[in-house]
């Protein structure tokens, strides 16, 4: 796995990256457990920016990072 961050829309399931983009949205749940979902997007929206890095995986239609490791960038 490369340390340089990639496209969110470049992901492929099941295969280590780094990703970097605008949080788009954050929600939180806590049934069926607790949980912390956030929205990451390639776009010039705006927000603080995320490095994630972990396994994307597909959950439905969606491509999803389960348990990242993550660190927040400056917001602007």
């Amino acid at each position: 796995m490369s340390d340089r961050p990639i496209a969110v829309a470049a992901l492929v399931p099941r295969q280590r990256a780094v990703v970097v983009g605008e949080i788009q949205s954050v929600a939180s749940f806590e049934m069926p457990w607790v949980r912390t979902d956030a929205v990451l997007g390639d776009g010039f929206v705006a927000g603080c920016r995320v490095l994630a890095q972990g396994t994307p995986g597909l959950v439905g239609d969606a491509i999803v990072m389960v348990n990242p490791l993550y660190s927040f960038a400056t917001c602007e």
